[in-house]
């Protein structure tokens, strides 16, 4: 039985986060379960081993705007992500072609992931009356690759936060 889209999407963005982390040189961590809106650590190895825990979403929705990516949060991710923890929290949003056959090209020169993921801290973030969902904005220029990580778990390594 093959996996559901939502599920091949979900895993997708997972592997583009792994992908990433790799080549940034940190170590991505799932929990065996997703109860308080982490899907994975990211970790470092030096330091103070900073640990950045993140939220993974993914769709092939059009909702890259001028401004930014603007996301549909469920509240309880919402709630979740934006509370103050130890260890800083952040949501990763993968944008995707509509077609799962666009979503990766391979040939033996390269390995192709389509489209990107963009990031963003909610702490602090006001709480919300909503009841289903919470509209996200994730900027352009917060995405999600390997300086921008690198950047992210110095900055967690020198302040504990994002």
């Amino acid at each position: 039985m093959m996996m559901s889209e939502n599920m091949r999407k979900s895993r997708f963005s997972l592997s583009y986060i792994e992908a990433v982390a790799s080549h940034a040189g940190f170590q991505v961590v799932e929990p065996k379960v997703d109860e308080d809106s982490v899907d994975g650590i990211l970790m470092g190895d030096f330091g103070k081993r900073p640990r950045i825990e993140f939220q993974a979403k993914a769709t092939s929705q059009n909702i890259l705007r001028p401004d930014g990516v603007h996301f549909d949060l469920p509240v309880k991710n919402y709630e979740e992500l934006r509370l103050e923890t130890i260890v800083p929290r952040i949501l990763i949003v993968m944008l995707m072609p509509d077609s799962p056959e666009d979503w990766l090209n391979q040939s033996a020169d390269e390995l192709c992931l389509r489209r990107c993921a963009y990031w963003r801290s909610l702490r602090d973030e006001p709480a919300t009356s909503n009841s289903d969902s919470v509209m996200v904005r994730l900027p352009t220029e917060y995405i999600f690759d390997s300086d921008r990580l690198r950047w992210m778990m110095e900055q967690t390594e020198r302040t504990g936060a994002l």
